[in-house]
């Protein structure tokens, strides 16, 4: 079985040799200072500076995202949420169940985000926007310099959700002006799921700090705290946890850069054949995470073909477009001989008029 997901992925032999021994006792000097040099690592990762603060939830992505907006805001403020697919509502959706007012910048599927998008709401008052920095859901890659500078000359604080853009996009925290950021470990950290992780400036810490939360799982507040000395306030998933230091580690060894431009190359190659078969690919900016596939008719057919015939399993969509999008990804232990295979198969599947 080969993955060509957006989480979880091909996990890597060093991480997978991590994940099959016995677990440790976590309320150790040793496991505090794992914890301590995996914040560290990723600070360093992220471009933040020593004075970001960092959870780590046992929870997955969205349970972060819930964790930053209720944490950060409430119902006396009200948010900016670009919704450009399932993540973007998902966002909202965090914001109507806490009560915090939002005005959303809805995108039809296949509309880039623009300035123009935004200049809309110039005259409003937000105390901060949420954005997914890759909509995985259509693979629309958002400008965030673009944002960055909209909620700067606002005084807006930028909530940015990284869990697919991580290692597979440039991301700096501070050049890119984000004031949070979310991740995960089951993207291209290429790890399990169940671990999500939020980096806060030192000015969205404050403003965590003034928020009366009604958070318990998941009060950054505390989180905050306990990594302060290495530990988390809830039993977490130490496995996971040991596997993204080893992870950590490694990508920290090998350089971010040529782990950026690794994922790259994935996906660049990966879409010259695609448009070499005559496969339709969206024209709005894309993430290095993943590349769609368009279709007329038949997707998710396509997708239970190439899993149950072929052992080859890529993303598929939901709702309106689960019979007109596949998606593949390019993160995790994945080489352009996995997407050769994949080819094959694809041109078997599809035949003639590729869909």
């Amino acid at each position: 079985m080969r993955l060509f997901t957006v989480g979880p992925v091909m996990m890597f032999p060093e991480v997978l040799e991590a994940s099959g021994g016995q677990l440790p006792y976590f309320r150790t000097e040793e496991f505090s200072g794992m914890m301590k040099e995996s914040e560290s690592i990723l600070k360093r990762l992220l471009g933040a500076g020593p004075d970001h603060r960092t959870a780590f939830l046992t929870a997955s992505g969205t349970g972060a995202m819930e964790a930053a907006v209720a944490g950060l805001f409430s119902s006396s403020d009200r948010l900016l949420v670009v919704v450009g697919g399932g993540f973007g509502r998902r966002f909202a959706e965090i914001c109507d169940v806490h009560g915090i007012p939002h005005d959303d910048v809805v995108l039809p599927f296949g509309k880039r985000l623009e300035a123009s998008d935004l200049e809309v709401c110039r005259d409003k008052e937000y105390a901060g926007l949420l954005v997914n920095m890759d909509e995985t859901s259509t693979g629309q890659l958002y400008d965030i310099r673009m944002l960055s500078e909209f909620c700067r000359s606002k005084g807006m604080l930028l909530v940015a959700d990284a869990i697919s853009a991580f290692l597979a996009d440039p991301i700096d925290m501070r050049k890119d002006g984000i004031d949070v950021l979310i991740t995960s470990s089951q993207k291209a950290l290429s790890l399990s799921p169940g671990i999500s992780i939020v980096v806060l400036s030192r000015g969205a810490y404050e403003r965590l700090l003034r928020n009366e939360s009604r958070l318990y799982y998941l009060d950054l507040k505390r989180h905050i705290k306990d990594q302060e000395r290495g530990q988390t306030p809830f039993t977490p998933a130490v496995g996971t946890l040991i596997e993204l230091n080893v992870a950590l580690r490694a990508i920290d060894s090998a350089g971010i850069d040529d782990v950026v431009a690794r994922t790259a190359r994935l996906a660049a190659y990966f879409r010259k054949g695609a448009a070499e078969r005559g496969l339709r690919i969206p024209g709005y900016p894309l993430s290095n995470a993943v590349t769609p596939i368009l279709l007329d008719s038949g997707a998710y057919d396509v997708f239970l073909r190439l899993k149950d015939g072929y052992g080859l399993v890529v993303t598929p969509s939901g709702g309106d477009l689960r019979d007109r999008m596949l998606r593949v990804g390019h993160i995790g232990n994945l080489s352009e001989e996995d997407y050769d295979v994949l080819f094959e198969a694809l041109d078997e599947v599809l035949g003639p008029g590729k869909g």
